[in-house]
């Protein structure tokens, strides 16, 4: 199976080895800086996207369509998240706290509500698919690095860092819808990635 092969309710459900491999692929990320969100863990939130996992793949939980897998996703990572943070406080959380992480909402016409998370997973995956130096370089610039840390780190030339950085904006903005693009540019601002 093609790692670009489109993630469908009818490839899930076969619950195969590429089937596990494809939903690790798509949502695996997303769901950590989610999780992260809400803990401020990254090791908890790894564990809590794993347990989601696991529980969907050993009940195979029978979903319409990809909006419903995403909501489902979404939504028990957001549920383990808030019942561990229970635990962990031994008390209720504030109902004004917990509002602020959002349940994963499909509309009535079948559109997706915004959800930063779902943007940072549709980034990703088009990140996977740039040229490996190309990918290594952007990746390195949205962790804060300079192109003078870049440069030394990966034994290129700083231009060849501003080159790749380019490329990669490049098919970015080609590849990218308009809310995952400005989200983007808001990310690499806050890093200085322009610089």
């Amino acid at each position: 199976m093609e790692k670009t092969q489109e993630l469908t309710i009818n490839v899930i459900t076969r619950w195969d080895a590429d089937a596990a491999r494809m939903l690790y692929e798509h949502f695996y990320g997303a769901l950590v800086s989610y999780g992260m969100r809400i803990l401020q863990d990254r090791e908890s939130a790894e564990d809590v996207v794993q347990d989601t996992m696991a529980a969907l793949w050993e009940r195979k939980t029978v979903l319409p369509n990809n909006a419903a897998l995403k909501a489902y996703l979404y939504n028990s990572v957001r549920n383990k998240c808030l019942s561990l943070l229970r635990r962990q406080r031994s008390e209720s959380l504030d109902p004004l706290a917990m509002s602020k992480y959002e349940e994963f909402r499909v509309t009535d016409d079948g559109n997706e509500q915004f959800f930063p998370e779902e943007v940072y997973r549709q980034l990703f995956l088009m990140i996977d698919q740039m040229p490996p130096r190309q990918r290594e370089v952007f990746l390195m610039a949205m962790e804060g690095k300079k192109n003078k840390e870049i440069s030394e780190a990966l034994g290129i030339a700083i231009e060849t860092v501003r080159t790749n950085k380019k490329r990669a904006m490049a098919f970015l903005k080609k590849n990218l819808d308009k809310e995952a693009l400005g989200l983007l540019v808001v990310i690499l601002k806050s890093f200085s990635f322009f610089s």
